[in-house]
């Protein structure tokens, strides 16, 4: 059964995790993004903590360091791929890291990386459109969403009620429908039907 779409499915506000072993870079960068692109911005400074952070909130965008201890960001950004395959993810990287990175965008695994020490307006400029693409594909699964939510609905209706759905035109090409008949008919469905019609 598809999950009936609501209205927090087209909120504007973008949420990005920042994960860092070193906290000074972690402030750094969360008021730069914070100032400069409006974000809600999370924080950790281990990969497991990022994982946490993950499964409490709902992240579109993973930003994480490649080197870091017990975790290294490459495998964060793995583990976050298989358990949250719609969130975005990042890599910042060093010289030393450079070609691990670049495999990590070869794989799929990351969209893009950035290099530290990195230029600032490149980086909020590459952030913001980020936030576009991302609430482009919100609208857009929201829609999807709702095409699946109305055939579910008439699938049923016409599975228990043939017919139910050959609609009549009037003169004007407009469709003739008797929602009172039609909602009478909803109210024998099944509770998940109800749902997904919006039927109280």
């Amino acid at each position: 059964m598809t999950t009936t779409p609501d209205a927090s499915s087209l909120s504007t506000k973008v949420t990005v995790l920042f994960v860092d072993d070193e906290p000074a870079v972690i402030r750094a960068i969360s008021r730069l993004l914070a100032t400069q692109t409006g974000f809600e911005i999370l924080t950790a400074t281990r990969g497991e903590e990022a994982l946490e952070v993950m499964r409490a909130h709902n992240i579109d965008v993973l930003v994480s360091d490649i080197d870091m201890p017990e975790m290294s960001g490459l495998e964060l950004v793995r583990l976050a791929r298989r358990e949250f395959p719609t969130t975005l993810r990042i890599l910042l990287t060093g010289a030393a890291t450079m070609d691990r990175a670049i495999n990590a965008i070869n794989e799929g695994e990351v969209v893009r990386f950035f290099a530290k020490p990195f230029e600032v307006a490149a980086f909020t400029h590459a952030f913001n459109e980020l936030g576009e693409r991302i609430l482009m594909l919100r609208r857009e699964r929201y829609a999807e969403a709702q095409r699946e939510r109305c055939a579910e609905l008439f699938q049923w209706i016409e599975a228990h009620f043939p017919g139910t759905l050959d609609f009549e035109r009037n003169e004007s090409g407009e469709v003739v429908l008797d929602t009172a008949r039609l909602k009478a008919y909803l109210g024998t469905a099944p509770d998940e039907v109800r749902a997904i019609a919006d039927v109280g």
